[in-house]
């Protein structure tokens, strides 16, 4: 296959995503952390595909994976929504792994993001 054969990244990108997310909404999120693993070398810069692998690898219970994603999506920048779920999915693996200072630290960045995107229930 030539370099003008080549998969656009946009089109590899949103099978891959695809793919994942079937396999993830029809109980195979194993195959789908797969996908969304690939995604993440195929374009390493997209912090919506590390959000997502930090979610699937939360369902998973593979914790320091899930806190290594997260963090990562959340250093690349992220919409005040995504990164209040990656600072959910900080706060549930950390106290998994027994770190509450880090679990608490991260589940009070979510309600701040939360309340501060006017997602919150704080409001009056």
């Amino acid at each position: 296959m030539g370099t003008t054969d080549a998969m656009p990244i946009q089109t590899m990108r949103e099978s891959l995503h695809l793919l994942g997310w079937l396999n993830a909404r029809y109980g195979r999120p194993d195959r789908a952390i797969g996908y969304f693993e690939l995604m993440t070398v195929v374009d390493g810069l997209n912090a919506t595909s590390w959000r997502t692998l930090a979610t699937i690898q939360l369902s998973l219970e593979k914790n320091p994976e899930a806190l290594a994603s997260a963090a990562k999506a959340l250093e690349l920048g992220l919409p005040p929504e995504e990164a209040a779920l990656c600072q959910l999915v900080l706060a549930i693996a950390a106290r998994r792994l027994g770190d509450t200072a880090s679990s608490d630290k991260a589940a009070a960045e979510y309600l701040k993001t939360r309340t501060e995107s006017g997602q919150g229930g704080g409001e009056a």
